[in-house]
């Protein structure tokens, strides 16, 4: 997901600019934001607002998405954006509604892409394709993804399935580790296969964010094959 493609309203990305309901990082495939709006089961369309949004008035948007379809459907950006303003309420104002398109937005985009399922593959086949000693660093924007990365890179450096479910990073015991030549981390996850360099994530500083607002949520872990 890239700045260009948000910026360009024929690819369906943008909260603020009208364009068809598309999404597909791929132009040749065939599934699209639309037809799931439009055609996809009541309580399909839920599950992906709650579980791909992380959406907390999922149920309540799910029945107006559906009910909408009664009306002609839903067919362009525009059209969903203003089903998401005329039902959040007038106290939350501006930002109120564009938080819940984009939690919308992100939903629909994640499901036409397989967006999940697509970065647990690369993250496996990118650590097969490292060189001992070779570092394999990641960048995630969204709670969602970043679960994944530090998941999978568990599973990795295990040669199998993470040990439970690390939801809490402070839950992993860990020794400190002095080291002049990376001052970028001071903990690191050791297993058979490899090396989490990342007991915690790194996140931009301030003056990264005054610079670039949208790296605000970023989250860098890397990984060293053993």
């Amino acid at each position: 997901m890239s700045s260009m493609q948000v910026n360009r309203s024929n690819r369906g990305f943008s909260v603020l600019q009208d364009g068809p309901l598309d999404m597909r990082m791929d132009p040749k495939a065939t599934l699209r934001a639309e037809d799931i709006l439009n055609s996809w089961p009541e309580l399909e369309v839920g599950r992906i607002l709650r579980d791909y949004g992380e959406e907390s008035n999922w149920q309540f948007l799910q029945k107006q998405i559906v009910k909408a379809r009664e009306m002609g459907g839903l067919h362009s950006t525009g059209d969903l954006v203003k089903l998401i303003q005329r039902k959040c309420t007038i106290s939350k104002g501006r930002q109120g509604w564009i938080k819940t398109a984009t939690r919308v937005f992100q939903a629909l985009r994640i499901a036409v892409n397989d967006e999940l399922q697509v970065l647990e593959d690369s993250l496996h086949s990118s650590f097969d394709c490292l060189a001992t000693g070779g570092c394999l660093a990641v960048i995630s924007f969204h709670s969602l993804e970043d679960r994944i990365v530090k998941k999978t890179f568990l599973e990795l450096i295990h040669g199998g399935e993470a040990d439970g479910e690390e939801d809490d990073d402070d839950d992993l015991t860990l020794p400190d580790i002095d080291d002049e030549d990376e001052p970028w981390f001071s903990q690191r996850v050791q297993g058979s296969n490899g090396i989490v360099l990342t007991k915690r994530p790194m996140t931009p500083s301030q003056e990264e964010e005054k610079l670039n607002q949208r790296c605000r949520s970023a989250k860098l872990r890397v990984i060293r094959k053993a």
